[in-house]
């Protein structure tokens, strides 16, 4: 299973990444990636409507009380968005590859599999 970040699942709804790179992949999000996509200022109609289309498509992988203590000890080691430790401790516990554009953020967490559609 692949976990994506926020920017992928908002590139994909925009038409920076072709859907079809998703379509026979299961695709999940942890439960920030929807509040960070949809909470968006000035999303655009269509693509509000291909965000909820590809979040009615994706796992939803719940925050758990596991996620929330990975998350901690991530932030503890290295300064980091919430957004960014929920959605890296999800794809740790889930053992998901990671789809992020924004590589830099989690290429410090040991054992976390990253991998960036847009240089594909």
């Amino acid at each position: 299973m692949t976990i994506l970040d926020s920017n992928v699942f908002i590139y994909l709804a925009n038409g920076t990444l072709d859907r079809k790179i998703v379509s026979n992949r299961d695709i999940a999000h942890a439960s920030i990636t929807k509040i960070e996509s949809l909470g968006l200022q000035r999303i655009h109609a269509n693509e509000l409507f291909l965000l909820e289309m590809l979040f009615g498509e994706s796992y939803n992988l719940s925050l758990t009380d596991d996620i929330v203590e990975r998350a901690t000890k991530l932030r503890q080691v290295k300064k980091m968005s919430l957004g960014d430790a929920i959605i890296a401790a999800t794809a740790l516990e889930h053992d998901c590859e990671l789809w992020t554009a924004n590589i830099e953020d989690f290429d410090h967490i040991d054992g976390l599999r990253l991998h960036n559609p847009l240089k594909a």
